[in-house]
């Protein structure tokens, strides 16, 4: 194959269609999945704060060209005090969780930094309210079920508690352990 070949319209064309098939089936295989998959996603936190918890949180400097500090301060804020809680999402026999341990901040107030059309609406003396989400890897204290099926066992009321299997076992613990504490 000489230069001039290389150069045809054909050559070309043949392996651009190629290139983009090769492209195409990489994309195919590499998936992304959704944050938490087949993990549990925990409210940790539901905070109100004012203008001095803000800038309390917010360590570090503002950098040039920001359009928005102030968005930018309650923003990076936010993420440093959900950072103190990451970590800690559990493991168990080699299931994987993608972002098991993180902690996301969902910032739902007030409504001038949750729904800006610009800088200069939102300040940090209106404060923010946001809610922090844990991702664990097995769900904490709950036993998982894949089907359950819920049938009225009590026709008056429609539901009957049924204490946990063993439960007076564990009053009985605890009532001991305490009785032990005094003595």
């Amino acid at each position: 194959m000489n230069i001039k070949t290389r150069k045809s319209p054909k050559y070309i064309k043949a392996a651009t269609t190629l290139a983009v098939l090769a492209c195409l089936g990489i994309s195919s295989i590499a998936q992304a999945v959704p944050w938490c998959h087949r993990g549990t996603i925990v409210q940790i936190a539901d905070v109100t704060w004012n203008q001095a918890q803000i800038m309390a949180n917010f360590t570090g400097s503002i950098p040039g060209g920001v359009a928005d500090t102030e968005v930018y301060t309650t923003y990076h804020s936010t993420n440093n005090y959900a950072n103190t809680f990451a970590g800690g999402g559990g493991g168990f026999g080699g299931f994987s969780v993608p972002g098991s341990g993180q902690v996301r901040v969902i910032h739902y107030a007030p409504y001038t930094l949750t729904n800006m059309v610009g800088p200069g609406y939102y300040y940090t003396s209106q404060g923010v309210k946001f809610k922090l989400d844990k991702c664990y890897t097995i769900p904490p204290l709950m036993e998982h079920k894949e089907v359950a099926r819920f049938e009225p066992t009590n026709p008056e009321t429609g539901i009957e508690v049924v204490p946990y299997e063993k439960l007076e076992a564990m009053q009985e613990y605890w009532r001991q352990s305490e009785e032990q504490e005094r003595k």
